[in-house]
């Protein structure tokens, strides 16, 4: 059976830092007028955490191996999870378009000034480079040391609610809830994704194509 490290003083601290700061989305924290989206420095908070902490794994590269990237991918789970999560954003998408048509517009304003929705190879990149930080940041890291605490659903479910508070952006309550309802149950693919597979670049590649995706939807 594989011992398990469980998380040491500094990544308790480092852990609870990105849950205090998924929280701060619910506030309207405003500079010179302008909201400050700090739930987004825990992304990078995360990042810095997995690549500080990689001892405290059994190996190093637990949960984030380039290596065994492509022999990750050809489990079928994996494979079949991915394609779960393109279903999820069509049909999230789809119900949008006949119901609820003030979504398209909300993800719009909740995206504005991260993404460059006027430059598409801009645009390609920063999708990369988003859905790879926030792996990075949710999977390798908090997923992976708050499953050394508590069962693997728990630390799910709480990945995944902290994952969907990042994404809160103000709007009209059903509109709000029926976006984040999306983020986390996405949050919950990638979670199980990197379950199966222990590394975040499966994860990464359902969010990606997951992320893209809705892009290429967002337009039409």
């Amino acid at each position: 059976m594989k011992k398990i490290t469980k998380p040491n003083t500094a990544v308790i601290i480092l852990l609870a830092v990105m849950i205090v700061l998924s929280f701060t989305n619910l506030f309207n924290f405003q500079l010179n007028g302008e909201p400050l989206k700090l739930a987004g420095i825990s992304v990078i908070v995360g990042i810095i955490a997995y690549f500080t902490t990689r001892k405290t794994n059994e190996n190093k590269y637990d949960g984030f191996n380039i290596k065994t990237f492509l022999r990750s991918l050809k489990d079928k789970k994996v494979i079949l999870l991915i394609l779960l999560t393109l279903i999820i954003n069509v049909v999230c998408f789809v119900i949008a378009k006949l119901c609820l048509p003030e979504y398209i517009e909300h993800v719009g304003a909740r995206v504005d000034g991260i993404l460059d929705l006027a430059s598409v190879p801009r645009l390609f990149l920063e999708l990369v480079v988003l859905a790879l930080g926030e792996e990075i940041a949710w999977r390798a890291f908090f997923q992976k040391q708050t499953s050394k605490i508590m069962p693997f659903v728990p630390s799910l479910i709480l990945t995944s609610a902290l994952f969907a508070l990042g994404h809160f952006n103000f709007g009209t309550p059903i509109i709000v809830f029926y976006d984040l309802l999306f983020v986390f149950i996405d949050s919950l693919v990638y979670g199980i994704i990197f379950k199966v597979s222990d590394n975040a670049w499966c994860s990464f590649s359902a969010h990606f194509l997951a992320n893209l995706l809705s892009t290429v939807l967002y337009f039409f």
